[in-house]
């Protein structure tokens, strides 16, 4: 089956060479090129690419949603060079953070990032729940991943034969199920991966991943060298948890790549 490549918006506008200018000097935008009199355009940010068509009558002002990573510094950014914030950056109960800019043709960029704070319930500090340092059973491992929907791009077959291979691991242990598990897998001297942090979703925001993180940064500090890497894998909503154990971004560390698609160059 064919497979699409990624879509492109098409703004209509008034003109097209002062829409590009504002995009440039208002939203950080670069100009990528104009054609024919005036008539055709592209704009590019990042990872997002405009095009800009003029309109032969009346505009229809459309919205355009864009990822972004920090979306209230990009905010405080737009502000700042005279852009047009409709709506503050503000947690919505879908779980993400946004916040929305108008252009100069009246087209609205809805920018968002994942956000936990409007999806997380108060809930009980963890009591009963035991941290032992062993790794999750097959069946409890499995039993975890699809509590956590982490099935689409989990392998239990590899899993199987990597659990007991790992260097370290922990189980939080809730009676006689497992509720948490994490563990570190590596070469036991230079690198290090921390994988497989899981909470059932019934027990999060009790407590119980901080613990589990505690005791995976307690092996660190008894057995790992000095200057061995340590690394790890998150969702963009879940790095400040991380950071709490002092591990930070791309933008502060080394350029991290993974291979979607693995051939011969």
């Amino acid at each position: 089956m064919s497979k699409l490549a990624r879509a492109i918006p098409q703004f209509g506008v008034l003109n097209v060479e002062e829409a590009q200018r504002f995009y440039r000097d208002v939203l950080g935008f670069r100009i990528d090129w104009t054609w024919g009199e005036n008539d055709y355009g592209s704009v590019s940010r990042d990872g997002t690419t405009i095009f800009l068509s003029k309109a032969g009558g009346e505009i229809s002002p459309m919205d355009l949603f864009v990822n972004a990573l920090e979306v209230d510094a990009l905010c405080a950014e737009w502000r700042q060079r005279g852009a047009k914030i409709v709506s503050e950056p503000e947690d919505k109960p879908w779980g993400i953070r946004e916040f929305t800019v108008e252009d100069n043709n009246g087209h609205r960029l809805r920018i968002a990032q994942p956000s936990r704070k409007s999806r997380d319930v108060a809930r009980q500090p963890f009591d009963g729940v035991r941290i032992v340092q062993r790794p999750p059973t097959l069946e409890e491992y499995r039993s975890l991943v699809d509590a956590v929907r982490w099935t689409a791009f989990n392998n239990s077959v590899a899993a199987e034969k990597s659990l007991p291979q790992s260097l370290f691991a922990v189980v939080a242990e809730l009676g006689d199920r497992a509720v948490g598990t994490a563990r570190v897998i590596g070469d036991g001297a230079q690198f290090y991966y921390v994988m497989d942090v899981m909470v059932h979703p019934d027990q999060q925001g009790r407590g119980i991943g901080t613990l589990l993180m505690n005791e995976v940064v307690d092996y660190f500090q008894n057995h790992a060298p000095e200057h061995a890497r340590i690394g790890l894998y998150t969702g963009a909503d879940l790095s400040p948890f991380y950071e709490r154990f002092g591990f930070s971004g791309p933008e502060t560390s080394l350029y991290g790549m993974t291979a979607k698609t693995l051939h011969k160059a």
